[in-house]
């Protein structure tokens, strides 16, 4: 049923994705999006809102009966990048892609959706869709659950596309799958003067130099080899001439952990190791830590749902555990700080190079392929999710609904 109808609107969720990618707008800019997802969901049963500042929208679907309420969420926001795939129907909005498949993730659950609007009498609960706008700046999860998009939801899901599992397929790990987000800088204090005369000034570059290099060693040498984590310098300022010492300069850049464990002793590091070389040239080193979303832990008993789910519609090969987790972050973490839920990865590669460029890659591919394999999981899961559960909190609410289920038929 649920294949059967996404293959009866392939062509519409085609039309919908390449619409999309051609109008990509910027983090909290979504305001073309959130109307033309309106305009894709209007003729449904859905109620719709959209959120208070006008970008991204959610949509409650009632079932046949009362049970618990799922949760499924698409980012829409696109990146500040130029597109470089080639494709007829690439970016039209200069400097703007969707380079990291929102286009992709938004079709799913517009599909979902409407798969979902036509097989509301044959489950119990509700189903809020989330329309989520600025997840690349980590803005729209926690704009939305300020506006109380949780208060009513028992758990929650997403997809995300990923180049690395093969267009067809979808793909989770049990527990953590995407990394905590940290943001750092630090400001290095010198000792300005002319560049004819060094032994006069605290050059703050040659210490930020070393600074640099002292980082590179916290992962390889203060952390065991059994844990993964990334310290990056993506960013050095400082200077204003070529005869000027400065008598300043700024390093920031990104941490990315598994674990908060791991992420406190990589703070603790770079401070010690910051101050202490700028100490040994006679300088300053101040280390400012901002931590971003944290990592992202699925719920296991979701994803052994999600594989019963799966394989039953689309097959046993359809379905894969991944191997390690990424250490790339989500906003979707906030989310489950307050509701149990889980990320899966939704398959979009194949054997063209352009597919495999990666995520934020300006010559990326998603392979459309994907799109009805991902409506179907997530229209799946969730009737699965919403007629049987997975634990006892779920299953009790569940069992609820089947036994209104039955009496409303």
């Amino acid at each position: 049923m649920i294949e059967a109808i996404t293959s009866e609107i392939h062509d519409q969720l085609i039309t919908i994705r390449r619409t999309l990618h051609e109008r990509p707008e910027l983090s909290m800019q979504e305001y073309n999006t959130t109307a033309f997802i309106m305009e894709a969901l209007k003729d449904t049963s859905i109620e719709l809102k959209p959120c208070s500042n006008g970008v991204g929208l959610t949509g409650v679907l009632h079932g046949s009966a009362e049970g618990p309420t799922l949760a499924i969420r698409a980012d829409i926001d696109a990146l500040p990048i130029i597109e470089e795939t080639g494709l007829e129907f690439a970016s039209k909005q200069p400097g703007l892609m969707h380079a990291c498949g929102h286009d992709i993730h938004t079709t799913v659950l517009i599909g979902a959706a409407l798969v979902l609007d036509r097989l509301k009498d044959q489950f119990a609960g509700s189903i809020k869709f989330i329309f989520q706008p600025a997840e690349e700046t980590m803005q729209g999860a926690k704009l939305l659950i300020e506006e109380g998009v949780l208060d009513d939801v028992d758990h929650i899901v997403c997809l995300h596309t990923w180049p690395f599992t093969d267009a067809g397929k979808i793909s989770v790990k049990h527990d953590t799958i995407m990394a905590s987000t940290n943001q750092f800088e630090i400001e290095v204090f010198g000792v300005g003067g002319h560049a004819a005369h060094p032994q006069k000034s605290v050059d703050p570059i040659p210490i930020a130099a070393h600074i640099v290099t002292g980082l590179q060693q916290i992962v390889s040498r203060t952390l065991s080899p059994l844990e993964s984590a990334v310290v990056t310098v993506g960013q050095i300022h400082g200077g204003t001439a070529d005869n000027v010492i400065a008598n300043k300069v700024k390093l920031s850049g990104t941490v990315r952990t598994l674990t908060t464990e791991v992420n406190d002793k990589i703070k603790a590091s770079m401070e010690e190791i910051a101050e202490s070389i700028a100490k040994a040239f006679k300088g300053g080193a101040k280390v400012h830590y901002h931590p971003g979303s944290p990592p992202v832990i699925n719920d296991s008993r979701m994803v052994e749902l999600l594989e019963e789910a799966v394989t039953d519609e689309l097959g046993p090969d359809a379905f894969e555990i991944l191997p390690e987790a990424s250490l790339g972050g989500e906003d979707f973490s906030f989310y489950l700080q307050h509701v149990d839920g889980m990320l899966f990865r939704l398959g979009t590669g194949n054997g063209l190079p352009q597919s495999r460029a990666g995520l934020h890659n300006p010559e990326v591919i998603f392979d459309e392929k994907s799109i009805e394999t991902g409506v179907v999981g997530m229209s799946a899961f969730a009737m699965k999710y919403l007629n049987r559960g997975h634990d006892e909190k779920i299953g009790a609410a569940a069992d609820v609904g089947a036994v209104h289920l039955v009496k409303g038929k």
